[in-house]
């Protein structure tokens, strides 16, 4: 990778936009820009260097300018594109080659015929490079602090259509230099061009022209005119150089191109309320970048008065344009976008959400009556909805989305004969690899959302899973590249995108990066209240608003899914299908003989204490009141088995987060887990507590071996119980009283 002077890479995302457009919103960063549908090009704004990820190669400003416009970085060429284009660069602070100090000739140095020191932005090739000018920037008292020098060569017409190209550099008297110069003005104050006559003519009132160059300025001058204009090119006024201009009337002549337009913009809002007037003449029939050195040999300067007196126009600052959307207090009741719901309580318009669930929840048939509640406008589970058109996209068993479930729904409701705008995409989609996918996908959706009957509120994406094909879900960077695709969805349909995405092994939250649940705006988790059914015995479930960015968190209803049939195959039995009911009356189911059932975090809490007191457990104090032989695991070292099985990503950290700060979080989100489902398998009579102690009840668990430590035979493990003698007496407090510290654990 080529690199370029640390003084060129604060023009990087300047000289990225001019040639390549606006950036990718969706994938840039505040560190980083990408441009192109799939950010193959991407510029790092710390460093200010490129990389093109197509081609695998990068390197600083210069290296993108010769290689987007072909102008070499050889000999100073791109440099000069950058003072072409109005950037500013700063003087050479490096001596020429062969020399010493900062910037001074020396034996080495490169001249022009007169003898003048040839900066080595220069090409070596240009022979005929010469001085051409200097410019003295002087006090009020006509002490001269520095000069501009410009330098002037011959060059291929190809390159420069004026067969001809330039440079301009600063320095300042120096006696301690070899020829009295040193090449950098930094830290010198910033003057006007030609001070102690401006001073003069501000003092006597005469109207000023400010201009872009000092050659525009003596030309002015030379004719009559008061005129100045600030070293460096177009956008480099200095706020130090307004004080001169106090009380002055300014007319501001821009050049004939955006940068023209915009330095004059620049020094009417640094001047307004400092001068007594400013006002902005832009010149009638000036060529493509030209000024008013192009304009005056054909004019004389009572022409220009005239245009001055017919065409300036006071100036008048743009309105400024929040880029953050900002409203004042005073603004607050004006009318501007609202928090709207799509399902009130539940999903709120033009948002994300994810829909959240284990392998056989009921996520999916939840979703699709969720989705057809708001195609018809009717409510869900006694909730207001916004009737609106809907997209599914069922990458995940379409066929059976198809032909099952939106049957089963149909004939249930009896809705075949409605219009319900509705829209079921069959094919998958990838939202990972695919940059081109993405907006394919979104022109579908365009399409349809002009051709359904009502306006399109939501568009489902069933599964998250199957539309990120070799995504990393743990990895943050990966899963913000999708949402950030998401995003793109959501604001270019102005639809709700609701993403339907399985928990993670432990049953806790949504698989992979915290990002996916931080990122998102409603979370709705489904799944099986265990153990419990309706009175006609279907199982019982329930969706839970796990979070609601504008409101209530915690708001659940209990469903079923009964069957519904649907048809008969080609042997004539029955095809049957589920959809989503309200449950009769319901109550919590005997324990099955055969075990307990558990899922999620409590079956993984539970082979925890299985296979601590495996390894850790001894004999159960006395004062435990268990038989002789039972075995049960101390806090401290439970815990610790916990720990050490986790199923929490070392690697999930947050943006705004140390990894000490994302490491405390994780433990106590453990904490928390672990308190929940302690409680649930206590309630379950499966374990029992007291004090630091926890032991099995030997109570039946399906998938589980019959409970370690619970016979006569059991042998005390490192650890010898205490004397009888010293034990309190057995506590009789009945087990549904027994109070439960948030601390245990």
């Amino acid at each position: 990778m080529s690199g370029d002077s640390d003084k060129f890479s604060e023009h990087a995302a300047a000289v990225a936009r001019e040639l390549l457009g606006e950036e990718n919103k969706h994938l840039s960063s505040p560190k980083e820009l990408r441009f192109g549908k799939q950010g193959s090009i991407s510029v790092d704004l710390e460093k200010g260097v490129f990389f093109d990820h197509q081609e695998n190669e990068g390197g600083g400003v210069l290296w993108f300018i010769e290689k987007r416009t072909g102008t070499p970085m050889a000999g100073g060429a791109a440099v000069q594109w950058l003072r072409d284009h109005g950037y500013y660069v700063e003087d050479d602070p490096a001596p020429p080659r062969g020399g010493s100090g900062s910037g001074a000739p020396s034996s080495g140095s490169r001249l022009d015929p007169a003898g003048n020191w040839l900066p080595n932005r220069i090409p070596a090739e240009a022979t005929d490079a010469r001085l051409t000018a200097t410019f003295d920037y002087k006090d009020q008292d006509g002490k001269l602090r520095y000069q501009v020098c410009r330098y002037d060569w011959s060059v291929d017409p190809a390159v420069n259509p004026k067969g001809h190209a330039k440079t301009f550099v600063q320095r300042r008297p120096d006696a301690s230099k070899q020829n009295g110069w040193s090449y950098t003005v930094k830290g010198i104050e910033p003057l006007p061009y030609r001070l102690p006559e401006l001073l003069e003519d501000v003092e006597a009132g005469r109207p000023i022209f400010v201009v872009e160059g000092e050659k525009k300025v003596d030309m002015l001058r030379a004719n009559g005119v008061p005129a100045t204009c600030n070293h460096g090119g177009a956008g480099k006024w200095a706020d130090d150089l307004s004080a001169y201009l106090a009380n002055a009337d300014l007319i501001v002549l821009p050049d004939n191109d955006d940068a023209g337009r915009s330095h004059a913009d620049l020094v009417g809002r640094k001047l307004e309320g400092v001068a007594q007037r400013v006002r902005i003449l832009e010149l009638p029939g000036l060529p493509d970048k030209g000024g008013i050195d192009d304009w005056l040999p054909g004019h004389d300067v009572d022409d220009l008065y005239d245009a001055v007196d017919r065409d300036a126009r006071l100036f008048e600052a743009a309105p400024f344009k929040s880029m953050f959307g900002a409203v004042g207090w005073g603004q607050l009741d004006e009318p501007g976008p609202s928090h709207e719901w799509l399902i009130k309580g539940i999903l709120t318009r033009n948002e994300i959400s994810f829909l959240l669930g284990e392998s056989q929840s009921g996520k999916s048939f939840l979703c699709i009556d969720m989705a057809l509640s708001i195609a018809r406008g009717v409510e869900w589970f006694g909730r207001r909805v916004l009737r609106g058109g809907v997209i599914y996209q069922a990458g995940e068993s379409a066929t059976g989305v198809r032909r099952k479930r939106l049957p089963a729904y149909r004939r249930h409701h009896d809705c075949a004969r409605e219009d319900v705008p509705f829209v079921l995409l069959q094919n998958p989609v990838d939202f990972y690899n695919s940059d081109d996918q993405v907006e394919e996908f979104i022109a579908e959706c365009q399409h349809w959302k002009k051709r359904l009957s009502a306006p399109l509120e939501l568009i489902v994406i069933d599964t998250f899973n199957k539309a990120t094909p070799g995504a990393n879900e743990n990895d943050g960077k990966d899963m913000g590249m999708v949402l950030a695709r998401c995003e793109r969805v959501r604001k270019a349909t102005g639809a709700h995108v609701m993403l339907v995405h399985h928990l993670n092994a432990g049953g806790t939250k949504a698989r992979g990066h915290t990002s996916l649940f931080g990122n998102v705006e409603n979370v709705v988790t489904v799944r099986k209240v265990l153990d419990s059914s309706d009175k006609e015995g279907r199982q019982l479930r329930e969706w839970i608003v796990s979070k609601q960015k504008d409101g209530e968190d915690g708001v659940s209803a209990k469903f079923v899914l009964p069957s519904v049939e649907i048809g008969r195959d080609e042997d004539g039995d029955p095809v049957t299908s589920c959809i989503v009911a309200a449950p009769q009356k319901y109550e919590t189911q005997p324990d099955d003989p055969s075990g307990v059932a558990l899922g999620g975090f409590n079956a993984f809490l539970l082979r925890a204490i299985y296979d601590g007191i495996k390894e850790k457990g001894i004999l159960a104090p006395l004062e435990c009141g268990l038989s002789r032989g039972h075995h049960a695991i101390e806090k401290r070292d439970l815990w610790e088995k916990i720990k050490a099985v986790s199923l929490d990503d070392p690697e999930d950290v947050k943006e705004d987060e140390s990894e000490e700060q994302a490491a405390a979080r994780r433990q106590n989100n453990l904490r928390q887990n672990v308190k929940r489902s302690r409680d649930f398998l206590y309630q379950k009579g499966i374990i029992d507590t007291k004090d630091d102690w926890t032991w099995l009840t030997g109570k039946k668990v399906k998938g589980f071996e019959l409970a370690p430590g619970l016979g006569d035979d059991a042998k005390p493990r490192g650890r010898s119980r205490k004397k009888e003698d010293d034990m309190p007496p057995p506590d009789d407090t009945p087990r549904a009283n027994l109070p439960f510290d948030p601390e245990d654990f």
